[in-house]
């Protein structure tokens, strides 16, 4: 396992409880099926959960947690193949899957797609897969809780969706946003846009069952989703604002990334210059160190408002020197 930079120095049990449960798999894959299960969801139990997500969203070290990832992910992959009803796992390996894709390839196909446009797209269509992995990952828990979900999902999502409680938040927003990450990063795909009419209802089901999920994350969603689109498609920046301010006061402002979320969407649609630099400034503003649990997600969302103030020319008919002044 990965501990914070910031305490390396304190010794901990977690990588030598991590190196026995290993071990225990290796002994026991030839042995008795009641060990070799205990053992599994020994280890299973030890990357379920959002203790153990947040070794990962914890560190302020972006490049060891991308080099680290694809390793955890197999890993995870071997353990649910020997542990197909542990849900809780299921559902961490979703969510890692998603944010491995959107932080370290998504976002890096944003950097590369000026100067190295075929490594972008490479990155984009990798992206795509593993957006579409996790959420398959967390539409296999939603059918285990409510079995044909994803079948009836399609066709009926208003009829799927009306079995949804609030145990099922979680697995839901994850099958949202992993689908409309997916969406966005290949438009050019029209099989996958022409579903993106499943992704609204399932969003604004999250919302009406917990608003307050994960300390605003639905209402980000929602700044993207209502600033992203122009008003013929349906789009409304007056109701981005409100998401805005309510995933703001839902993280205590201690998250980056809705200020990023309404800077590169409402500000670039409005050509507001002057809004777009005040969001990113407070976003560069934040201490990550004050969420130590979203420290690595703040680290990533800080460095996206230093690429997009470096590209506001681009961006904006009417950026120069003096914006940046002001």
């Amino acid at each position: 396992m990965i501990v914070q930079r910031s305490q390396r120095q304190k010794p901990t049990t977690q990588p030598r409880r991590l190196l026995l449960v290993l071990i225990m798999l290796a002994a026991c894959c030839a042995g008795c099926g009641t060990i070799r299960n205990a053992a599994v969801r020994t280890a299973g139990d030890m990357f379920a959960g959002e203790k153990a997500l947040a070794v990962f969203t914890s560190d302020d070290d972006p490049e060891l947690i991308r080099d680290a990832l694809p390793f955890a992910l197999k890993t995870l992959d071997v353990l649910l193949v020997q542990d197909p009803g542990n849900d809780e796992l299921r559902l961490s390996t979703a969510v890692l899957y998603i944010q491995y894709a959107y932080a370290f390839l998504d976002s890096e196909a944003d950097y590369l797609a000026e100067d190295q446009p075929e490594r972008a797209r490479a990155l984009r269509d990798r992206a795509v897969t593993l957006y579409l992995r996790g959420r398959d990952y967390a539409m296999t828990v939603l059918d285990h809780a409510h079995p044909e979900f994803s079948e009836m999902l399609l066709p009926d999502p208003d009829k799927a969706l009306a079995a949804m409680g609030a145990e099922d938040v979680p697995a839901l927003y994850w099958v949202g946003a992993s689908w409309a990450a997916a969406i966005g990063a290949n438009p050019g795909n029209m099989s996958l846009v022409a579903e993106l009419p499943i992704v609204e209802p399932v969003m604004r089901k999250v919302l009406a069952l917990d608003p307050d999920f994960d300390s605003g994350s639905v209402h980000e969603f929602f700044i993207s989703f209502e600033g992203g689109r122009g008003e013929l498609m349906g789009g409304d920046s007056a109701l981005a604002e409100k998401h805005f301010k309510e995933a703001v006061r839902l993280s205590r402002g201690q998250r980056a990334s809705p200020y990023i979320s309404l800077a590169s969407t409402v500000a670039v649609s409005n050509q507001d210059a002057e809004m777009f630099i005040d969001l990113l400034t407070t976003a560069l503003a934040i201490d990550a160190s004050d969420r130590p649990a979203e420290r690595l997600p703040n680290i990533l969302s800080q460095r996206k408002a230093k690429w997009l103030l470096d590209h506001g020319p681009d961006l904006f008919l009417e950026f120069g020197e003096e914006d940046l002044e002001e």
